[in-house]
């Protein structure tokens, strides 16, 4: 071999090595960006849920509730005490009733809600619900037993929606 195909030979491995390292480190860029795509999302919709949880939060008592089309105010004093971690407490006449978590989709329209409850009277149940809140005033309607999530706030007779009423105390 003379000293100019040396040199070939030498150039040319030279820039396999140059392609072969870009190649490396362009196909890594490339996956990193989707590792921070999909960071991203899970912190914006951690950043959603916990803005729903913020509006949510707070001490909420029953003003009326509607139910196969029967609109009634309660005789007992019934509030509940929801959280910022999305955990809540469910009093009648001060005395606690039953607890849980929920979950949002405020996003969705109307928006949407999943009452789980882990402590007290329904345990195990899990409700799909929707949500509004205005100001003071938080309207809150699900399907009682095994029903599917409403999309509406209306109660009819035969219907197993109900509407709940709050006003944030």
């Amino acid at each position: 071999m003379n000293k100019g195909n040396a040199m070939k030979y030498s150039d040319c491995t030279h820039w396999i090595f140059v392609c072969l390292v870009l190649t490396v480190c362009a196909a890594r860029g490339l996956a990193e960006p989707a590792d921070q795509v999909n960071q991203q999302e899970g912190n914006k919709e951690e950043k959603i849920q916990q803005k729903a949880r913020e509006e949510y939060a707070g001490l909420w008592r029953i003003e009326t509730i509607a139910s196969k089309g029967d609109v009634t105010e309660t005789d007992k004093r019934i509030v509940v005490n929801n959280k910022e971690d999305g955990t809540w407490t469910l009093f009648i006449d001060d005395e606690e009733f039953s607890s849980g978590t929920n979950s949002f989709s405020p996003l969705c329209d109307p928006k949407e809600i999943d009452i789980a409850i882990t402590g007290g009277e329904g345990v195990g149940k899990v409700l799909q619900g929707i949500y509004e809140i205005e100001e003071s005033i938080q309207r809150l309607c699900f399907r009682g037993g095994s029903g599917s999530r409403p999309d509406s706030f209306e109660s009819f007779y035969g219907d197993e929606s109900v509407v709940v009423t709050f006003v944030r105390e």
